[in-house]
């Protein structure tokens, strides 16, 4: 399982379970523990996904990439990511 945090506030708990019922069972089982192990977060805010989940940091408004190096301007900010 991966656990993600988004901008929002929300716990995401991920992974695959093949078996539709087992992922039922499995992810209920998951959600249960983490929110036993982290008493102080919102219980409401901790959602599982049966599969992978990707989120976007946030929304470029505009980048350009240059040698690996790419400028992300977004919400009037300025960011430099180095790719390899």
């Amino acid at each position: 399982m991966e656990v993600s945090h988004t901008l929002d506030g929300y716990w995401v708990l991920s992974g695959w379970v093949q078996d539709y019922q087992d992922a039922q069972a499995t992810m209920a089982e998951a959600k249960e523990q983490f929110i036993i192990a982290n008493p102080l977060i919102d219980s409401a805010k901790v959602v599982v996904v049966n599969g992978e989940y990707k989120q976007a940091l946030y929304q470029a408004d505009t980048y350009e990439s240059n040698d690996g190096l790419v400028r992300v301007i977004a919400n009037g900010k300025t960011t430099y990511i180095h790719v390899t």
